[in-house]
C-alpha cells in the first residue's frame, strides 16, 4: 500500500510530461490533394475534397491558400511549430477549373523582422498633471 501510494505522483507526473500535439488550420491530405487535377477539377469539386479555403486570394480571387499548422507543446514549455503546410490553389478565370496547384511547407516561408517603433504624431504631448487639470471645469453637474 506504501509503494502505491508513492507511485502515484510519479504516474502523475510522467502524463503530465506528455506532450500536447495540436492542429490549427486546414492541414490538406496528401492522398486527397492528389485527387484534385489541374485542368479537370472545378471549384466544387476542391471545395468537397479539401473543404473551403483557410483564405482566398486578396486581389484575386481565383486563388485559394488552405493553411495549417501542427504544434506541441510539453509542461509549461513554450508550443513548437513540428509541421507548418500551404496549398495554394489556381483557378482559370474562364471556365473555373484548376489551373495549378502548390505545395509549400516551413522551407518555403521567410522570416519576417517584427519592427517595434511608433510613428510619431503632431501634437502636445500632455502629462499626467496637465491632463488632470485640463479637466477642471469642463464638466456640468447633471440635470434632473
Amino acid at each position: 500500500m506504501l509503494r502505491a501510494f508513492f507511485a502515484l505522483p510519479l504516474v502523475f507526473a510522467l502524463f503530465a510530461c506528455a506532450p500536447i500535439v495540436r492542429t490549427h488550420g486546414n492541414m490538406v491530405e496528401t492522398d486527397r490533394l492528389q485527387q484534385v487535377n489541374p485542368g479537370v477539377s472545378r471549384q466544387a469539386d476542391v471545395a468537397a475534397l479539401l473543404g473551403t479555403p483557410t483564405a482566398e486570394g486578396t486581389f484575386n480571387p481565383n486563388e485559394w491558400y488552405y493553411v495549417g499548422q501542427t504544434t506541441e507543446k510539453t509542461a509549461f514549455m513554450a508550443p513548437e511549430v513540428v509541421k507548418r503546410s500551404v496549398v495554394r490553389i489556381s483557378f482559370n478565370p474562364a471556365d473555373g477549373t484548376v489551373a495549378k496547384v502548390e505545395q509549400m511547407d516551413e522551407s518555403s516561408g521567410q522570416y519576417v523582422e517584427v519592427v517595434d517603433r511608433t510613428t510619431p504624431t503632431a501634437g502636445h504631448n500632455l502629462g499626467v498633471i496637465e491632463q488632470v487639470i485640463g479637466n477642471v471645469g469642463r464638466f456640468s453637474p447633471p440635470t434632473k
